[in-house]
């Protein structure tokens, strides 16, 4: 089968690979498939078109504004169904890869799979971070409605879908394939001089883009009343983003400079040593649609702290591999922080148990073939 992909995703170009598995897992999709085509929508650069591997290529758009980002993605599908046939259109979002995917599907008559990879119906936390996110919501409602399947990453994101009055069938649920082995072996030496830098204390670790979502302030503010009951704690977050200056103006106005690292973009096969080195991990996002880095976590036999995001709530079994707390509540934060940081035996067996799980749930070959058989299987009904 012949797979024609839309995607925002720039690392897809060679572009901030380090900050995940997105080209590895696209090469892995590539083994499974005749060829993979991606267009990229990116809205400036000068970027080019980038061979994963035999089987799998992506295009840039690399235009100026939203407008033109929409007519170059077209333009570029266009010349690339003119040189081939193609099965299936993959949009990684309802948004504007999903008004791409859809405007194909009615000229070349093609079927659209639309990705679900955040948590957007529903959420006021979304909708308040931009004002563009209604209009957004909007267009999602219309490309679902148009879908002829749709992938969600979590049983709460179908939910929400069902709820729009989506057909049961169209909707699959199917985790973001993971590859964990990694995370299951670190580098011992980078571990120890990890954990060299915060001698005689615990280690609380933060992964994630430094974004509006990610909800850093709130837990800037949570580690300043962790720090005054439990002093041997560091605080270190692994990520850059938008939020940085804001971040670091706020650690130095509480005065937590000597316990919280900031360590800027990792690279991904330097993350391993980070979640060993750690002894809890956390995620006070206050929206996630799925939650990999919990996975990371937990494959290197770390317990996470986290909101109870649709995500969140769909990896962690309460009390058991870690805790889920309220959205944007400090005083269960900090609690549930606290309770994993000061029981060595709790903290250990919930490690052991989040490590158990994601072993037998979140097994990467098994996903990546979920996905390629939902293509397939889009594919061959005709109706």
């Amino acid at each position: 089968m012949k797979i024609l992909m839309l995607s925002n995703d720039r690392a897809l170009l060679g572009e901030a690979a380090s900050t995940g598995d997105t080209i590895a897992r696209h090469r892995a999709y590539g083994q499974f498939v005749e060829k993979l085509a991606i267009i990229v929508l990116t809205k400036k650069g000068r970027f080019k078109t980038n061979q994963l591997s035999e089987t799998v290529y992506a295009y840039p758009t690399n235009a100026h504004g939203v407008f033109c980002c929409l007519k170059n993605g077209l333009a570029i599908a266009k010349k690339l169904l003119a040189a081939e046939n193609y099965d299936l259109v993959v949009c990684q979002d309802p948004f504007l890869t999903g008004l791409v995917g859809w405007r194909l599907k009615n000229k070349y008559g093609l079927k659209l799979l639309l990705h679900f990879h955040g948590d957007f119906w529903d959420n006021p936390y979304w909708l308040k971070e931009n004002i563009f996110h209604l209009p957004m919501l909007w267009l999602s409602k219309c490309t679902v409605k148009r879908a002829d399947a749709i992938r969600v990453v979590s049983g709460g994101i179908k939910t929400k879908i069902l709820r729009a009055k989506i057909t049961k069938a169209k909707i699959e649920v199917i985790p973001t394939p993971v590859n964990l082995e990694q995370f299951k072996t670190p580098d011992n030496q980078t571990v120890i001089s990890i954990k060299n830098e915060f001698p005689g204390q615990q280690i609380i670790l933060f992964v994630g883009r430094l974004s509006p979502e990610k909800n850093l302030p709130f837990l800037i503010h949570c580690f300043k009343k962790i720090k005054s009951d439990h002093r041997n704690v560091a605080l270190i977050i692994a990520g850059d983003g938008p939020e940085e200056p804001k971040i670091r103006r706020l650690i130095s106005a509480l005065k937590l400079e000597q316990s919280t690292k900031l360590l800027g973009r990792v690279a991904y096969q330097n993350l391993p040593s980070y979640f060993h080195a750690a002894d809890i991990f956390v995620l006070p996002s206050r929206h996630e649609s799925f939650g990999k880095v919990i996975l990371e976590a937990a494959a290197a036999g770390k317990p996470t702290v986290a909101s109870a995001t649709t995500g969140a709530k769909e990896i962690i079994i309460d009390g058991k591999t870690g805790f889920l707390t309220p959205i944007n509540n400090g005083k269960k934060f900090v609690e549930k922080t606290l309770l994993l940081l000061t029981d060595d035996v709790l903290r250990i067996q919930a490690g052991a148990n989040a490590y158990a799980q994601v072993t037998q749930k979140y097994e990467w070959q098994t996903n990546l073939l979920q996905v390629v058989s939902f293509w397939q299987k889009i594919i061959n009904n005709k109706n």
